[in-house]
């Protein structure tokens, strides 16, 4: 079962559309809509807008909950209390909407996500974007960059976090890790079998504690979201996920950012 949280500002439709691709894919047992709560004009959107997805949602009998998006402790302390209700006491997946929040509201969100398991952040990307900005090649196009540019900031807000730091691997295990995921990587993110995997590593799949070891070696990273195992028949493949790509490629550029960080600064433009 799934609940769905949406947090909204400015985009209710972008946020039923995104409640609308999970629920044809998820059964949806609970729903709250987050708001600004704050007394100004971004408030007052946010809750105008909320009104219209209680509407488009009454069948859910969604929850309304105000939070201050800007406030660490108002987005952390109204959130955990959710998601300890929805994924601790009620077994739920939870799957939450950031696509409207504000920095502050989404680093806090991000934290909090590390904490529960089970906890799915998304984003509902828009069909057009940037549609607002003139021209580049257009003489408005400086005009309107200087004037969004004219406001003047407050003093910097700290997001605090536990000083303990998130392992990803235990102490080890990162060496082998490593080099599975970046192997993996460079194979196109799938392996036929783990004797094709240790072969790919430089060892000797014969050797009954080499497979050992990386047998355990790819049951933590399954365990960690970071691949997969597809059993299917005699097939025993195995596959990066998704954050595994993302990680494994991550890796990749963290070994050649020294090199290339001394070359000249060249500004590069995204052809995603």
């Amino acid at each position: 079962m799934v609940t769905v949280i949406e947090y909204v500002g400015f985009h209710p439709t972008l946020a039923l559309e995104g409640f609308n691709y999970i629920r044809m894919r998820k059964p949806i047992e609970g729903v709250y809509i987050l708001y600004d709560n704050k007394r100004d004009r971004y408030g007052a959107a946010s809750r105008r807008n909320a009104d219209k997805l209680v509407h488009k949602l009454e069948f859910f009998n969604p929850i309304r909950i105000g939070i201050n998006p800007q406030s660490q402790l108002s987005v952390f302390s109204k959130l955990y209390a959710i998601l300890r209700l929805e994924v601790v006491e009620k077994s739920r997946e939870v799957y939450l909407d950031i696509t409207d929040m504000p920095p502050e509201a989404v680093a806090t969100t991000t934290l909090l996500a590390m904490l529960f398991k089970d906890v799915h952040l998304y984003v509902v990307p828009s069909r057009e974007r940037g549609d607002f900005i003139p021209p580049p090649e257009s003489p408005k196009f400086e005009e309107w960059l200087e004037e969004k540019d004219s406001k003047r900031g407050l003093e910097p807000l700290e997001i605090y976090r536990p000083r303990v730091r998130f392992k990803l691997f235990e102490d080890g295990d990162e060496g082998l890790s490593v080099r599975i995921l970046s192997t993996l990587y460079d194979k196109g993110g799938i392996a036929s079998s783990i004797k094709d995997l240790i072969k790919w590593c430089g060892a000797r799949p014969t050797d009954p504690a080499t497979k050992n070891r990386f047998s355990r070696a790819v049951d933590s990273l399954a365990r960690k979201g970071l691949v997969y195992k597809v059993h299917k028949g005699r097939e025993r493949k195995i596959m990066l996920t998704d954050f595994g790509k993302v990680y494994a490629k991550a890796l990749k550029l963290s070994i050649e950012f020294p090199h290339e960080v001394v070359k000249p600064l060249k500004l590069e433009v995204s052809t995603l």
